[in-house]
């Protein structure tokens, strides 16, 4: 039987995670055993509460929820379109989190008598009204506290590996999480999209298998992939697998592939090109790692963003403390050289690497324009290609920081017993916890 690390160590290899920047042997162990091992909350900047507002902005502690997830289902529960329903950020099932949201133009009352329908393992909090919804993005990032079991719970060899990330850099992977569950083909459709290969986009998204889905299921998968029969699809692919169902259904009404793939939400539509640049992203992150073995050591050539440091304070946590919180501005690092290489010093300036786009505009002689080019022209795409006569698939590209930019001095870690450890932190948005966390567990 193949454990759930190994499934993980093949989806970092399908998404360009490909290495470790510390060196120290890690503790092993195990994530998410049980869902409030891992346990997130989100720190939110809510738009400014107004009694006059359309908007009704509600906190909800949830367990073994999705975001997605829970919304499609409070909008079944309040009889409205789940378009209403926003967010700040997505957040995994496998997982106790706190998050908020937005839902237009319903009644206090209404999300009252949600408890009476009884939606499980979850608590529901009215905050406010606002007059506009939550946009992606409106948070500064999640605190986390996550328990690791079955590890060599050993303090001395965490503090080592926490020191060589303090020199180093912390590598800020895009998760796998980001490239979907189990299958980890999300960028794959994604590639197909910017090839404007619908046919491929769309049967990669019903029908590739993978060896570790379910036996059933992926059996289901490998006769529908080399038969793309879409009525065998929809008479034999359970009714969970409701997204693969609805593209099947479409299929047969228009007898298009494209126009199947068109009649997603927004949302997922919107993922599959962004989940493309994660994975040029991550192999442009492990290529760097390769080469310097440190995202500290910075060339005039490359590109650097900057973070400002903020207060936090959570009550529920009696936390409080100063955070990173990266800021939009992006430069070539030689354009002030001694005013950047005293800011990475100070840890208020990291480097940045592209996430390509129709925009990207990179130093040719900069390392980072021929690695990217190269692993664009291996997927044979171009950044023009990312220029989409679809709005949702299309992407003008920017940069991240290819460093996660923790504060050291809000990270504990506590071992109580020989096999299980417990680490609290904050990341800003944008951040994986997984990524954090890899350097610390690495293969057991």
């Amino acid at each position: 039987m193949v454990d759930v690390r190994e499934i993980e160590r093949i989806g970092e290899r399908k998404v360009g995670i490909e290495e470790y920047i510390s060196d120290t042997q890690g503790i092993g162990g195990v994530l998410r055993e049980e869902p409030d091992y891992f346990q997130v909350f989100e720190v939110a900047e809510l738009p400014e509460l107004n009694d006059d507002g359309n908007y009704l902005v509600i906190k909800v502690r949830k367990t073994n929820w999705d975001t997605i997830n829970f919304a499609r289902v409070l909008s079944n529960r309040l009889r409205i379109s789940q378009k209403r329903i926003e967010y700040a950020g997505t957040k995994d099932k496998r997982a106790q989190t706190v998050q908020y949201y937005s839902i237009k133009n319903v009644d206090e009352e209404l999300i009252e008598r949600l408890e009476s329908t009884n939606i499980k393992d979850c608590e529901i909090q009215v905050v406010g009204r606002t007059r506009r919804g939550l946009r992606l993005g409106d948070l500064k990032g999640n605190f986390f506290r996550i328990r690791v079991t079955d590890a060599d719970a050993d303090e001395e060899a965490v503090k080592a590996i926490q020191q060589e990330l303090m020199e180093k850099g912390v590598p800020s992977y895009f998760g796998i999480q980001r490239f979907g569950t189990v299958r980890y083909i999300t960028h794959i459709v994604g590639l197909h999209v910017l090839r404007r290969d619908y046919e491929e986009a769309f049967w990669t998204y019903v029908a590739l298998p993978f060896e570790f889905e379910r036996e059933e299921v992926k059996s289901i998968r490998e006769e529908l992939w080399g038969s793309r029969d879409a009525r065998y699809g929809l008479r034999e692919l359970p009714a969970y697998l409701r997204y693969e169902r609805n593209l099947l259904q479409k299929l047969i009404e228009e007898k298009s592939e494209e126009r199947a793939l068109l009649s997603l939400p927004r949302t997922l539509k919107m993922m599959f090109v962004h989940a493309y640049q994660s994975y040029v992203f991550n192999r442009l992150l492990s290529y760097r790692i390769r080469e310097f073995r440190s995202l500290k050591a910075v060339e005039k050539k490359d590109y650097v963003g900057f973070v400002s440091m903020e207060n936090l304070s959570l009550d529920e946590l009696n936390l409080d403390g100063r955070v990173a919180i990266p800021e939009n501005d992006f430069t070539e690092a030689g354009e002030h050289w001694d005013r950047v290489n005293f800011l990475i010093d100070k840890n208020m300036a990291f480097l940045a690497l592209p996430l390509p786009g129709y925009k990207t505009e990179v130093n040719p002689e900069s390392w980072c324009h021929p690695v990217m080019m190269e692993i664009l022209e291996e997927d044979g795409v171009s950044l023009q290609d990312f220029k989409h006569n679809y709005k949702e698939f299309s992407s003008s590209g920017e940069f991240r920081l290819a460093e996660i930019p923790i504060n050291f001095e809000m990270f504990e870690f506590s071992a109580y017993n020989n096999n299980t450890m417990d680490f609290s932190f904050f990341l800003p948005k944008g951040c994986y916890a997984t990524s954090l966390l890899r350097e610390f567990l690495k293969d057991s």
